[in-house]
């Protein structure tokens, strides 16, 4: 009888990105897609200072708050461990924060490191594997997993509950992922920003890759970054953020990325602004003023494009609170 479920933080706060993000900024030309990059992240990390001053800024990994409420639901109790517990509980309470232990036999243990889980696993506990999907080669999974009898899941919707004969599992609806505009848990979960002493620049509305009114239905207009926007931004962590703006005269709040968009392995850093208002003409070659006065989170590299929709839903819903 499952009692207890041990889980890394790194995969129910989203962990990763701020640390990412913290690497980008620190070294534009890392390549993060290395192998050795996305197993070790934290030796490449030059101080862990722009870490602990964001870690305020975390959002849960989609699908990992209707889990821990799952767990909840079946009498699981689950167990949060990282060893940054002790600032993350501060940020965090609502996460129930301990020690790591290894001796439960009635436990599910749950981290993104296989050699970790090859060392439970030969103490005959209950352990899966959370793939780390930015290791996208097949080939790589495929040798690391070899002949070794480890369970594993690539996100919370696919994660082998019934491994564990678990006779129920969590529902993912689409309303469940998005923070809806009442008091609810995602709003909790989700209202987490930094307050920026503002930023401010105009800048001139340029073509970007048009992927912002089509693919992901959040129009944006894409900003010429000169070597002013550059040098003004540059101690911004590459992420979202909220702020106002005003064209041709008139004031929008706005919700922005700054950054490199890993999910569609854009290189060149970009400045694309979501205005909150209604337009029915593009603003090509026009100006924009921007106040940047909020950071909402770090970029990621989310683990499906679905997840992608749901946490630009969330921005926008964030930022309309800040901003307008």
């Amino acid at each position: 009888m499952i009692s207890k479920c041990y889980i890394n933080c790194e995969i129910i706060l989203d962990f990763n990105s701020l640390l990412f993000s913290i690497l980008k900024k620190q070294n534009p030309d890392l390549n993060l897609s290395l192998n050795d990059v996305q197993e070790n992240p934290k030796k490449y990390l030059e101080t862990q200072e722009l870490l602990l001053q964001n870690l305020c800024i975390l959002k849960p990994q989609i699908g990992a708050i209707e889990t821990l409420q799952f767990l909840e639901s079946q009498h699981i109790q689950p167990i949060i461990y990282s060893e940054f517990g002790l600032q993350l509980q501060q940020h965090f309470p609502y996460l129930n924060w301990q020690e790591f232990t290894d001796s439960d036999q009635n436990s599910i243990f749950i981290d993104p490191r296989i050699d970790f889980c090859e060392q439970l696993l030969k103490k005959n506990l209950n352990v899966v594997l959370f793939k780390n999907h930015k290791l996208k080669d097949k080939e790589y999974w495929n040798q690391l997993l070899q002949n070794k009898p480890i369970l594993f899941a690539e996100s919370w919707e696919t994660f082998p509950w019934q491994s564990f004969k678990l006779v129920t599992q969590p529902i993912f609806s689409a309303d469940q992922y998005k923070v809806n505009e009442c008091e609810n848990a995602a709003t909790k979960y989700w209202n987490t920003f930094i307050k920026l002493n503002p930023i401010e620049f105009t800048s001139k509305i340029i073509h970007g890759r048009n992927r912002g009114g089509t693919m992901l239905g959040i129009p944006t207009a894409n900003l010429q970054i000169s070597e002013e926007i550059h040098q003004l931004t540059k101690n911004l962590l590459p992420g979202v953020y909220a702020g106002i703006t005003y064209l041709e005269n008139v004031q929008y709040g706005g919700v922005l990325s700054i950054g490199y968009n890993p999910y569609f392995l854009d290189t060149p850093q970009t400045i694309e602004v979501h205005l909150y208002g209604e337009f029915q003409e593009d603003f090509y070659g026009a100006n924009l003023r921007l106040i940047i006065t909020h950071f909402l989170r770090p970029e990621s590299d989310f683990r499906t494009f679905d997840h992608l929709i749901k946490a630009i839903s969330n921005d926008k819903i964030i930022g309309r609170k800040l901003v307008c």
